[in-house]
C-alpha cells in the first residue's frame, strides 16, 4: 500500500483485483473516501500525482482497474499515463468534466461515472474504441457527442436520468449494441438510426417527451427482448400501431418479446402465444 499524510490524514493507495482504491483512514481506522471541502481538486491531484510518480509509477501503469469514490472534482490530465487500465470506476463524484486526453485510454473496455455533475462529454470519447460498457447515470448531460458512433464495441450504453432531449444519429453506428438505458430524461424523439442496431435486446425509455417510435424498430431490431416505453407521450392510435406491428412478428417467429408502453404490457413469448395485459 502507498501510504501519504494530508491535513493530518494516512491516505492509502491499495491495490484491489488488479487494480487500485484511494481511501484514507478516519481516526478509528475505518476506510472512508477522501474528502476535503477547501483544496478538493489540489488534494485529488496530489493523490493521482503521487501514484504516478518515482518507484509508484510502474505499480501503477500496470493495473487494468481503478475505482476512486467520493472526493473527485475534477480528473487529471495524468490519467493518461494510466495506459493498461481497463476498468475506470470514478461514481458518486462530484466531477463536472472529463478530460480531452481520456481518449489515449486505449485498453479502457469499462467505463462508469454515475451520479458527478457531468454537463457534456468530449468528442474524444469516440477514440475509446475498445469500450465495451458505458454508464453515465445521474449527471447532467444534455447532449452525448456525435463520436459516440465510433464506440463500434459497445454492448451497454446508460444515460439514464440526465437532461438529454435527443440522441444523436450516430448512435445507430454502435452496431454491437445490446442493450440501451436513457429512463428519465427529455428525448422527444428517437433517430431512425436505432434501426441499425440489430443486436439490441433491450430498449429502455421511460419517463420522456416520445410520442412514437420509428416504424421499422419492431421489425429491424430482430434481437429486441424488452422495450419499456412508461411514461411517455404516446397516443391510443400510436399504441394501436405498434401492437399491430407487434402482432405480426407472431407469423415470423420473432424471438421473445417484451413490450411495456405506459399502463400496457404485451408479451411475446417463444411460443408464439402473445398475452396482453393492462396493469392497474
Amino acid at each position: 500500500m502507498v501510504h501519504s499524510l494530508i491535513d493530518g490524514r494516512m491516505t492509502g493507495i491499495e491495490p484491489a483485483r488488479g487494480g487500485f482504491t484511494i481511501h484514507y483512514l478516519d481516526p478509528l481506522g475505518h476506510i472512508c473516501p477522501y474528502l476535503h471541502r477547501r483544496r478538493k481538486n489540489a488534494d485529488i491531484h496530489f493523490l493521482f500525482q503521487a501514484s504516478l510518480l518515482g518507484e509508484n509509477l510502474v505499480k501503477i501503469n500496470s493495473a487494468i482497474y481503478l475505482s476512486v469514490k467520493g472526493m473527485i472534482v475534477d480528473i487529471p490530465m495524468e490519467i493518461s499515463k494510466l495506459i493498461n487500465i481497463q476498468r475506470l470506476v470514478l461514481d458518486d463524484n462530484h466531477i463536472e468534466r472529463l478530460p480531452v486526453n481520456l481518449g489515449k485510454l486505449q485498453s479502457l473496455k469499462v467505463m462508469t461515472l454515475d451520479g458527478n455533475r457531468i454537463t457534456s462529454l468530449p468528442d474524444e470519447l469516440g477514440q475509446l474504441v475498445r469500450l465495451e460498457r458505458l454508464s453515465i447515470l445521474g449527471n447532467m448531460l444534455t447532449c452525448l457527442p456525435e463520436t459516440i458512433g465510433s464506440l463500434r464495441n459497445l454492448v451497454l450504453l446508460n444515460v439514464s436520468n440526465n437532461k438529454l432531449k435527443s440522441l444523436p444519429e450516430s448512435i445507430g453506428s454502435c452496431y454491437s449494441l445490446e442493450e440501451l438505458q436513457a429512463n428519465d430524461n427529455l428525448i422527444g424523439e428517437l433517430p431512425a438510426s436505432i434501426c441499425n442496431l440489430i443486436h439490441l435486446k433491450s430498449l429502455c425509455l421511460n419517463n420522456n417527451n416520445i410520442g412514437q417510435i420509428p416504424a421499422n424498430l419492431l421489425k429491424d431490431c430482430k434481437a429486441l427482448q424488452n422495450i419499456s416505453l412508461h411514461n411517455n407521450p404516446i397516443s391510443m392510435d400510436q399504441f394501436q400501431q405498434i401492437v399491430a406491428v407487434f402482432m405480426s412478428l407472431l407469423q415470423i417467429n420473432q424471438a421473445h418479446l417484451n413490450l411495456h408502453v405506459n399502463d400496457r404490457y404485451f408479451g411475446l413469448p417463444v411460443m408464439g402465444r402473445s398475452v396482453y395485459e393492462t396493469v392497474a
